[in-house]
């Protein structure tokens, strides 16, 4: 993984969107994808999402394995977020209720100003179950796994971020579990973990998108991160195990110093973890604010100088 030639040093404005290159272009941004993230929990890489540009979040999709609030809040923060549940019937239940309570109100008194709130509230549990994968459902991965092939094919998104892929092996591990018995639930489990990861690849490899996976590792005090070796990325059961990080072109571990201070680091030559990069001097380490800025190192945007990363 060493050497790329092209210089995409005069990409207009600080925003990494795809929309307005070519192909080629494209391909030559996106080359040194899939990226592993990797850091222990509290690390910052969800607020790496977060603490991208406007312009780029509304570009991007991300699938919300781990269940947690991601960003402000704000509608259409981000072009999409999916997330993961146990089972569809809760939500179902509760879009019943609220139509039940809405119908009774509205015959009682239609302008009754708690008819609005109903409204709002079936709205957001409509669009949480369409945007939803389930355990309970027999056809989650084929679900999954089709949108994540049209989130690729989609113009309007320029990366695909899955947060993470720890939280992705227990609900695979769970639909398996949920409509397998015996040993098929192991091949069941194994099979649904490598078509969404393929998928995924399949994002950068045919549609040059950006394709982010976080992923955990278990805690390091930060005063001993320098020198404690960094686990491999954990799955259950023996498919893929000890053999994740072979599917990236790329690998960032994340952490915070004694100070507090977010770092991304990448050493190719390092023996305390996997970390790898094509970039030509094989290694970097740098304050980190978002995802963006590995975007911009990579794309020749901005270099780092003394820890920091800065115009180039």
């Amino acid at each position: 993984y060493r050497g790329v030639s092209c210089n995409l040093s005069n990409h207009k404005g600080n925003q990494m969107t795809l929309k307005d290159l070519s192909l080629v272009e494209a391909k030559q941004f996106t080359s040194h994808y899939p990226a592993l993230i990797v850091g222990a929990n509290n690390a910052g890489k969800s607020f790496s999402i977060e603490n991208m540009p406007a312009e780029d979040k509304k570009r991007t999709d991300i699938f919300n394995y781990d269940i947690k609030p991601l960003g402000e809040g704000t509608p259409d923060e981000f072009h999409n977020v999916y997330t993961v549940f146990a089972d569809s019937t809760s939500i179902d239940k509760q879009l019943d209720n609220i139509v039940a309570i809405g119908t009774k109100l509205a015959a009682e008194n239609k302008n009754n100003p708690i008819l609005a709130k109903l409204r709002e509230q079936r709205e957001h549990l409509q669009k949480m179950k369409d945007n939803s994968f389930f355990i309970d459902d027999d056809e989650a991965i084929d679900k999954m796994v089709n949108k994540i092939l049209e989130s690729a094919f989609n113009p309007d998104v320029d990366r695909i971020v899955a947060d993470t892929l720890t939280a992705l092996t227990d609900f695979c591990d769970a639909w398996s579990k949920a409509h397998f018995s015996g040993r098929e639930v192991w091949n069941a489990y194994g099979t649904a973990h490598q078509r969404i990861l393929q998928a995924l690849k399949e994002a950068n490899i045919f549609c040059y998108k950006y394709v982010y996976i976080l992923a955990h590792h278990d805690y390091i005090p930060p005063a001993q991160y320098a020198m404690t070796p960094k686990q491999v990325v954990k799955v259950k059961g023996g498919i893929m195990s000890g053999n994740v990080e072979a599917h990236f072109n790329t690998i960032v571990f994340t952490h915070a110093t004694q100070e507090g201070v977010r770092m991304f680091e990448c050493d190719v030559n390092s023996s305390l973890d996997t970390s790898r990069t094509k970039i030509l001097d094989g290694k970097f380490s740098f304050n980190r604010t978002s995802l963006d800025d590995l975007e911009q190192l990579f794309a020749k945007k901005k270099t780092v100088v003394d820890g920091k990363l800065v115009e180039a």
